[in-house]
């Protein structure tokens, strides 16, 4: 679903979820004990849908301070005219990071998703479509986890770090144990750079500027999820920016497979001291 269709869509779940909650309490004749619930409830599932980091509908990953270590992540990629600029850039300067890919992105791309592997960064699942996914059936997720498996596998003879990340943070209340299941985490972000909205190459390193530190896990976006081919430009030109105030920082980006890792963290630290 599209997000119109999906915003749609569960706002007239909480819409019918609260007016359940009015219709009972008129016809018990209570005073509103079943609206105020199910309003609570509708409310619920709302955050639960659109909020990438509430745990109502189940945890994503995080991590705590760990060391100078942090993770850049890049999305909706690999797309050639940004991909291989980000994948090089990071790895020239000892920086490494986590492309969440997408399976046709992949499929269209092998070679890019090839390259990202060979200069050290980590690919995983980002769906296959950017379809959202907040009233995709059990089989449906599965199915978008397993082609980006099967896409990566065919470019790049390697496997997936096993982190999934629904398109905008957009879940189901099945969504995490289906992925669970899967042999995969929810993996979420923290705070909002939104440089898919081209605000200016000195707004999106400020934003990221505003969320390093120790453990932090940043998004930006290598690719448009869209299909549209919108340009990322800004993102690769704010990169050199971004690092050097991480640098400043003594941060070291690195993969979220060794972020979320506390013995692989305490090795990649003590290996850059």
């Amino acid at each position: 679903m599209n997000k119109a269709q999906t915003c749609i869509g569960t706002g007239t779940v909480a819409l019918a979820v609260a007016s359940a909650g009015l219709a009972t309490d008129r016809w018990l004749g209570t005073r509103r004990f079943a609206t105020a619930a199910t309003l609570g409830a509708a409310c619920a599932y709302l955050v639960g849908t659109y909020s990438p980091r509430a745990r109502i509908f189940g945890r994503s990953v995080e991590s705590g301070p760990v060391d100078d270590l942090f993770a850049l992540t890049f999305d909706d990629g690999p797309d050639p005219r940004h991909t291989l600029q980000i994948s090089r850039m990071l790895s020239e300067r000892g920086h490494q990071a986590t492309f969440f890919v997408l399976a046709r992105a992949v499929r269209a791309h092998p070679t890019t998703a090839a390259s990202v592997v060979g200069d050290g960064h980590e690919l995983a699942c980002h769906g296959d479509d950017h379809r959202l996914l907040a009233f995709s059936s059990p089989r449906e997720i599965r199915r978008q986890i397993s082609v980006v498996e099967d896409a990566v596998a065919e470019a790049t003879g390697s496997s997936l770090t096993p982190l999934f990340r629904p398109p905008h943070g957009v879940r189901s209340p099945w969504l995490a144990r289906v992925v669970r299941k899967a042999g995969y985490q929810v993996c979420a972000w923290d705070g909002a750079v939104f440089d898919t909205a081209e605000p200016g190459v000195d707004v999106v390193v400020r934003r990221v500027k505003g969320q390093l530190r120790p453990g932090a896990i940043v998004l930006l976006h290598d690719g448009d999820g869209s299909g549209l081919l919108a340009s990322r430009r800004q993102t690769v030109d704010a990169l050199p920016a971004i690092l050097d105030a991480a640098e400043c920082r003594g941060l070291r980006s690195v993969g979220l497979r060794v972020l979320l890792d506390p013995k692989l963290a305490s090795r990649h630290a003590s290996c850059a001291r």
